[in-house]
This record gives C-alpha cells, structure tokens and sequence, in this order.
C-alpha cells in the first residue's frame, strides 16, 4: 500500500508539470499523423533519393497536398493557414533523423522535462499499474450515464471512458450541448493517448457529422496519472444551444409542410428544390455560413451550411443519406449522398443553385448522379464513402 500511495504522488507530481508541456492542438497533430502515414509509404524512395533534390520534390509534393486534402476537412482553418502548418511539420519531418524526433516530440507536447519526470513516475511501473487495476482509482468507478438529445438523437455519456470510441461518445455528448469547456477521465493505458484521441474523432465524424461540424477547432490538454488520464477540452462553436433548438423546429416545420404521401424520390427533390429556393449562396452571411442556423434562418451560406442542411432535412424524412466532403474544382467543397431503392447517389445543393442567385429557379445537374457523373468536375476520398450506383438516378 505504501508503495502504491508513493506511485500515486510521483505520478501527481510528474502529471502535475506534465500539464503545462502536453498542449497540441488537434490541426498540428493529425497534420503530424497524416504525414508520418504518408512518409512511411515513401521511406526506401526517399532514402533512394537522399542526394537528389529534384526527386525528392517529385516524392514530397504528393505528400503534402494529399495530406492537406485530408486533413482540411477534419479542422476549420483556412487553407493557406493549413498549408503553412503542413508544409513546416513536412520540413521538420524530413530534415534529418534527429529534426524527426524532434517533431515528434514538438508534436505530442512530450518535453525532456516531461519525458524524465514520466519515466521517473513509471518506475516499478508495471506492477503499480497492474495493482492499480484492482484499487478503487478516482474516477474508476462505474457512474449514471447523462443524456442529451439534439434533433430527435439521444448522446450517452458512457459511465466509464476506455476505449476510442467511448471517448469519441464523450466528446460528441458535451459537443451536442455546446459546452465549451469539459474534461474527461479515461481509464486506461496514456502511451498512445494521441492516437486514441485520433480514433476517438474519426469515430465521432464518422457516426455524428453534424455534432462535429458545429465546432471550428480548439485545444486539447490532457494529465497523465499512471492508470487514468484527465482529458481536458476547450473547443469554440459556430452556433449556440438556442439556436440548434431553433434549427431543430425549423427542420420539423418544413418536414410538416412537406405534401403527404410522396415516396423517396419526390422527398428528395422536394428538399433539394426547398433548399435552392431558400438560400442564396453567400460567405459574408449574418450568421456563421458553415451552419444550418444561416441556411434556415437568414437564407444565406456556403457548401458546409446547404450539406448540413440538406442532410438534416433529408434524415427527418427518413431518407438515408451522408455528408460528404472533398473538392469540386481546386476547391474545397461539400455535398451529399443519397440512398434509393438499395443504392447510393450524389446530391449537390450548392451547385443545383445558380450563381449569382436567381430566385425561383433550381438546378438539376447534380440531383441523384453517380461517381461516374460527378467525378468529372468533383474529388473525394473514394473509399471512405459509399459507392454509388453505376448510372444517374432515372
């Protein structure tokens, strides 16, 4: 017992001082993932290449824009800002061994300082850990989850945090509420905290899209305390609880108004033609142009706010669909896909709208098309959508 009360104070301590050295924000650090996935696919080319400056461009360019093309869709920063963090932790990266380390280190907040002090606290650290296991840890044991619901879908706050996707859980319950501050205690292993905070965010924009598109990014700060982690999170909104209620009565309204009787496909076009008909597309909007909020309420917005509208409208109706993001052009864009009768189809508002806006008409040349179609003039990440049916919907 002894020796586990003087494991929990040297952990305390090391954590303690550990907390100001573990600050990341998420855009540098999935920057940092991407790119150490990416270079490891390159590694014996670019060794090849060690002394060939011209090769070595052809090898990185690649790299970096397949890298800001990934990652520009999981953080809210304009491109040049990305741009700029990817081609500085790319230079890092590739320098030479010791800048890569260094990156590395730079990247997870993991100081000498902070290093030292953690390996001092894990000293005899398996059998403490392991001991810990049994021991009533703070935080270890088992709570009443909390709820929230936001349109008409219920977030759980998991009892326990141990696994990607129980944080991932976490995260999207206090995101639903818009809390701008919360922590989070996972128990378990912190040697790949980054990674599992990583899995815990692919999994919330896999499964909940619109709870993790209201946030435009923040920071992340987490304790390591042996047995558990403290995770503490501060993130900003582009809307606020009121409004997403208000969003969510706007959502039931025009599914009210909607004619009664109409299949899948009449559903569809009646949403994309409400869409068009109602928004002009606009940056400079009044509210954030990212948001429902904007589209619904002041008729004004950008492809983020008609896909995140569309695919509200569209799930109300019961009509599966998704969100997807990539770029139409040298752009970054967003749009949607659509399931009828078994199969999947491309569904863009933003460009069914004509531009400059003219009021009372709508576009039809990306209702219901397949990859085939929409590949001519749009690019995404293949395989993390669904594959659409081989001819445009008829």
């Amino acid at each position: 017992m002894v020796k586990m009360i003087m494991y929990i104070l040297i952990v305390g301590l090391s954590g303690g001082v550990a907390v100001l050295l573990f600050w990341t924000g998420r855009a540098t650090r999935l920057v940092h993932r991407a790119l150490r996935r990416e270079l490891q696919m390159i590694r014996d080319e670019l060794k090849q290449a060690e002394h060939h400056p011209a090769r070595q461009f052809d090898l990185l360019d690649p790299v970096y824009r397949t890298v800001v093309f990934q990652v520009h869709s999981k953080v809210k920063m304009k491109r040049p800002e990305l741009e700029q963090v990817v081609s500085d932790e790319l230079n890092r990266l590739i320098k030479n061994k010791r800048s890569a380390i260094w990156s590395s280190v730079t990247v997870t907040g993991r100081s000498a300082l902070a290093l030292m002090m953690l390996t001092v606290s894990l000293v005899g650290g398996y059998a403490a850990y392991h001991e810990a296991q049994t021991m009533d840890w703070p935080g270890s044991t088992q709570v009443a989850s909390s709820s929230a619901t936001i349109l008409d879908e219920t977030f759980e706050l998991p009892a326990q945090v141990s696994s990607p996707e129980e944080l991932g859980q976490a995260l999207a319950y206090h995101m639903s509420q818009f809390d701008e501050t919360f922590s989070i205690r996972y128990i378990g292993k912190s040697r790949d905290f980054e990674q599992t905070m990583d899995e815990a965010w692919d999994w919330l924009e896999m499964n909940h899209i619109y709870v993790f598109r209201l946030s435009r990014g923040g920071e992340t700060e987490y304790r390591d305390h042996g047995g558990y982690v403290d995770l503490d999170v501060e993130l900003a909104y582009d809307m606020n609880i009121e409004e997403a209620k208000q969003i969510e009565a706007r959502v039931d309204q025009v599914i009210a108004d909607m004619p009664d009787g109409l299949n899948d496909y009449e559903k569809v076009k009646y949403i994309n033609d409400y869409v068009v008909l109602n928004t002009a597309y606009k940056l400079d909007s009044r509210a954030s142009p990212y948001t429902p909020y904007s589209i619904l309420f002041n008729g004004e917005g950008v492809c983020e706010g008609y896909a995140l509208t569309t695919l509200l409208l569209l799930e109300a109706a019961g009509v599966e669909a998704r969100y997807i993001s990539g770029e139409a052009g040298t752009e970054l864009h967003a749009w949607n896909l659509v399931k009828l009768d078994g199969a999947w189809y491309h569904l863009d508002t933003t460009w069914n709208d004509p531009v400059p806006n003219r009021p009372g008409e709508v576009g039809y040349d990306y209702f219901l098309v397949s990859d085939a179609t929409l590949q001519k003039d749009h690019t995404w990440e293949v395989g993390d959508y669904p594959v659409t049916s081989i001819a445009d919907f008829r």
